[in-house]
């Protein structure tokens, strides 16, 4: 019983590590476009299918850097 606990844990672990870059995901995307509604759809566009579901997030949040480092700097 205690591997499965230790599993479950492992598991709540990785949904709030997705739930915490989903949320800098929008954030930055929202830095970037200003808008709430923007942003969600820059997130949607940014979405690679092909990726395991675990990375998608992981890999919008990298794609946003890369605008957000790429835009001159005020």
């Amino acid at each position: 019983m205690e591997n499965h606990e230790h599993s479950r844990v492992v598991e709540l672990d990785a949904e709030r590590l997705q739930a915490l870059l989903l949320s800098d995901a929008v954030m930055t995307a929202y830095s970037i476009t200003g808008s709430l509604s923007a942003a969600t759809t820059l997130c949607s566009d940014l979405v690679d299918a092909e990726l395991p579901h675990q990375y998608q997030v992981a890999a919008v949040l990298s794609k946003l850097h890369s605008i957000a480092m790429s835009r001159p700097k005020h």
